[in-house]
C-alpha cells in the first residue's frame, strides 16, 4: 500500500485518527465509493481521508493507492490547496491559499505553479499571467492596490524583456527590463508632456538618450543616473541652442552657446550652468579631420573604444555606426565590447525601401581627430558590409563638412 506512514496506520484505526469507513457526508462529495476500512485494502477508485502524525490532512479522490483526482489538502500550519491530484501531487486546476493572506487559484503540475494563473499577494498586489515551475515566467499583468500596473514579460519571477509599467499620476514606461528593473531601450512619458527615449541601466536614464519638452527645448545627448551626464545638445524654446559638457544635470566644462540664427554667443568654459571663461582659440569646438582615399573614395579614420582604428565612410543616411559582423567579433575578442554593451534590436529602412533588421550595441568611444564621442549606438552589418559613420555619431555635432580643397572633414 502506498499512501506514506504505512506502519502508523493501524494505530491511527485504533486512536480514531482514520475511521473506518467514511462519514456520509465526505463519501456524498464525490461520485466515488468510500476506501476500503481495511487499511492494507489497496485504495483504488474510491474516495478517502489521511491525516499523518504531523498533523497533514488529505480528504479526496485515490486511484493505485495514490491521490489522484479532486481533493483537499491541508497543513498544520494553516496553509490550504484544493484542487486536482495526478500520481500524488498537484496537476491540473487548483487553489492554493496561505496563512498570511497570500492566494493562488491556476494550473499545477508536479507540484508547483505552471501555466495559467492568478496569484493574489498579502498587500493586495495581484497577478495575472504565466507560471513555469513555481515562478512567473512568461506575460503576464501585475497591479498594485496604488494604481501601479505591469503588463509585459516575467522570467525567474521578475520582470524581465519587454514591458509597460504606468503609474496611477498618468507616468508610463514603455521598453526593456531585466531582473525587475528598466534596464535597455525605452521611452517614458509624463502627463505634462515630457518625454524621454533612450537607454536606461538600473531603473535609471544611462547612456544616450533624447528628452522633448511641450514648450519646444529639447536635449539629445548623454545621461548619468536620471540626469544629464556627459556631452549632449540641448535646444531651448527661442531657439538658442547649447553644444558641450554636462555634469549633474548641468553645463559644465567645455561648451558653446549659439543664438536662434547660428551665430556664437558664448565659448568656453561653463560651470554649474554659468559661463565662467572664454576660450584663446576662435572656435575650439571645430575639429579639421583628414579624410583617407581609398579607391576613389574618401574615408575618415576613426578609433573605437580607445584601441582599434578602422577608416569608415561617412553616410548621413544611415540612422547610426555601421560595422561589419567580423570587425564586432574581433572587439568581442579583445574585451573592448561587452556583452551588457548589447541593447537590443531594430529596423533599418535601406535605401532601396526595404527594411532589414540588426543587433543594435553601444560603443563606448569614438574618436575622431580631436573630437571624442561616447556611448555611440551601433548596428551589425554583414561580414562583406562596409564600415559606415551614421547618425547616431554625426548627430552630436552642429555641423558636419567636407572640404575637398584641404581633404578634410569638419566637424562643428
Amino acid at each position: 500500500m502506498i499512501r506514506g506512514w504505512t506502519s502508523l496506520l493501524l494505530v491511527m484505526i485504533v486512536l480514531g485518527t482514520v475511521g473506518v469507513g467514511l462519514p456520509a457526508y465526505a463519501a456524498a462529495q464525490s461520485r466515488l465509493p468510500p476506501c476500503p476500512a481495511d487499511q492494507m485494502a489497496q485504495w483504488d477508485r474510491c474516495y478517502g481521508t489521511y491525516t499523518a502524525p504531523n498533523g497533514d490532512r488529505y480528504v479526496g479522490e485515490y486511484r493505485d493507492d495514490k491521490r489522484n483526482g479532486q481533493g483537499t489538502y491541508t497543513w498544520p500550519n494553516g496553509s490550504k490547496y484544493v484542487g486536482e491530484y495526478r500520481d500524488g501531487e498537484r496537476n491540473g486546476q487548483g487553489t492554493y491559499t496561505w496563512p498570511n493572506g497570500a492566494k493562488y487559484v491556476g494550473e499545477f503540475r508536479d507540484d508547483k505553479k505552471h501555466g495559467q494563473g492568478t496569484l493574489t499577494y498579502p498587500n493586495g498586489d495581484r497577478y495575472v499571467g504565466e507560471f513555469k515551475d513555481g515562478e512567473r515566467n512568461g506575460q503576464g499583468t501585475l497591479t498594485a492596490p496604488n494604481g501601479d500596473r505591469y503588463v509585459g514579460e516575467y522570467r525567474d519571477d521578475k520582470r524581465n524583456g519587454q514591458g509597460t509599467y504606468t503609474w496611477p499620476n498618468g507616468e508610463k514606461y514603455v521598453g526593456e527590463f531585466r531582473d525587475g528593473e528598466r534596464n535597455g531601450q525605452g521611452t517614458y512619458t509624463w502627463p505634462n508632456g515630457d518625454r524621454y527615449v533612450g537607454e536606461y541601466r538600473d531603473d535609471k536614464r544611462n547612456g544616450q538618450g533624447t528628452s522633448t519638452f511641450p514648450n519646444g527645448a529639447k536635449y539629445v545627448g548623454e545621461y548619468r543616473d536620471d540626469k544629464k551626464h556627459g556631452e549632449g545638445t540641448s535646444t531651448f524654446p527661442n531657439g538658442a541652442k547649447y553644444v558641450g559638457e554636462y555634469r549633474d544635470d548641468k553645463r559644465n566644462g567645455q561648451g558653446t552657446l549659439f543664438s536662434a540664427d547660428g551665430s556664437t554667443l558664448q565659448n568656453g568654459i561653463f560651470s554649474a550652468d554659468k559661463f565662467i571663461q572664454a576660450n584663446n582659440l576662435p572656435n575650439p569646438v571645430i575639429a579639421a579631420v583628414r579624410l583617407v582615399k581609398e579607391g576613389g573614395t574618401f574615408k575618415v579614420p576613426v578609433r573605437i573604444n580607445g584601441v582599434l582604428e578602422l577608416h569608415f565612410t561617412v553616410d548621413s543616411g544611415a540612422a547610426d555606426v555601421s560595422i561589419p559582423a567580423d570587425v564586432v567579433l574581433t572587439l568581442i575578442r579583445t574585451g573592448t565590447i561587452q556583452t551588457d554593451d548589447f541593447v537590443g534590436e531594430q529596423t533599418y529602412r535601406l535605401a532601396d525601401g526595404s527594411t532589414v533588421k540588426s543587433k543594435t550595441f553601444r560603443i563606448r568611444q569614438l574618436q575622431v581627430g580631436n573630437r571624442t564621442v561616447n556611448n555611440v549606438l551601433g548596428s551589425i552589418a554583414d561580414v562583406d558590409g562596409s564600415l559606415l559613420l551614421g547618425q547616431s555619431f554625426l548627430s552630436r555635432f552642429k555641423r558636419v563638412s567636407f572640404d575637398y580643397s584641404q581633404g578634410v572633414l569638419v566637424l562643428e
